[in-house]
């Protein structure tokens, strides 16, 4: 799924950092574009894999490059100010082959929170691809100032996204550590759950293509319709054959072949129902859901259709 991914203000800048080094590290192929807005300077400056081409600073006039604080208004407004200089950068990378927009924000701070309305607005006014928004919510102990950011900006973004998934941060503190490094690690399961989503029916290592696609087109049907979405993750070791012993000393007869599909389907099953049961982006009852898409990769050896079915 080629996306054109937007990080706003200091939370969406650092996801949207930690994005671009998964997708070096991994050596994708897939063609991505992104950028980083934020008006404060320093914030752009700690970024250590978007290139710096690649890096917006709004609201210089008004800020002087320190940024707009938790003033969500503020933010708004200097997006409004300069959104032509956001819009050039976007269309000077090119969207001709886009599948949609990405936009990365914290809801409960200044920039990103008020800014990434606005721009979601005159992108969904220019392109016909679909336009999104991954949307952190604050923790309770961030203060009620962040909650009540988060809420003006989650009532703005749902009047021009297709579609706002949610990350719940209060939802997602890891015990005994501080509140700074749970985000790095809340920032983290971000990323992996972006990047599954970046990698739907595009080719990996060798151009290999899965023989079960799930390609853009499933993805952008089931977020379309406005609403918001959660997404569940889990994964599970896969065995290699050098781990289940020396294949020539031992001779399977149809029925173990049969009982080794048969654990295929269960791993399968279970792995879906962990990551639908376990910690989803946002807590919420699955019953709930009007729409729902399974993405399950691995090495092909160790998928099999009927786990899926199931």
């Amino acid at each position: 799924m080629r996306l054109f991914v937007i990080g706003f203000g200091q939370a969406g800048g650092k996801i949207l950092d930690m994005f671009v080094e998964n997708e070096k590290m991994r050596g994708s192929n897939i063609r991505m574009r992104w950028l980083a807005v934020n008006s404060a300077r320093a914030d752009l400056l700690g970024l250590k894999h978007v290139p710096m081409k690649d890096r917006i600073l709004i609201g210089q006039t008004v800020v002087k490059g320190h940024g707009v604080g938790t003033d969500n208004k503020l933010g708004a407004k200097i997006t409004q100010d300069e959104i032509e200089t956001i819009l050039n950068a976007i269309d000077e990378r090119g969207t001709h082959d886009l599948d949609a927009f990405l936009i990365i924000t914290a809801l409960g701070g200044g920039t990103g929170s008020g800014g990434a309305p606005v721009l979601a607005k005159h992108l969904s006014e220019m392109y016909s691809e679909p336009v999104y928004a991954f949307g952190i919510l604050p923790a309770p102990e961030e203060g009620k100032l962040y909650s009540l950011n988060a809420a003006r900006s989650m009532i703005s973004l749902l009047k021009y996204v297709d579609n706002l998934i949610l990350f719940d941060n209060g939802a997602w503190k890891f015990e005994g550590t501080s509140l700074r490094d749970s985000f790095a690690r809340i920032n983290d399961e971000i990323v992996r759950r972006i990047a599954l989503l970046a990698r739907a029916g595009e080719p990996i290592e060798g151009d290999m293509v899965g023989e079960m696609v799930v390609d853009s087109s499933e993805v952008i049907n089931t977020l379309k319709g406005g609403g918001i979405s959660s997404i569940g993750y889990a994964t599970s070791l896969a065995e290699t054959e050098q781990k289940k012993g020396f294949p020539f000393f031992r001779k399977k007869n149809m029925e173990e072949l049969g009982t080794i599909e048969s654990d295929k389907a269960i791993k399968i099953a279970s792995l879906v129902k962990r990551a639908a049961l376990g910690r989803l982006t946002l807590p919420c009852n699955i019953s709930s859901a009007e729409r729902a898409l399974i993405l399950v990769a691995g090495p092909p050896e160790h998928l099999d259709r009927k786990g899926l079915e199931k």
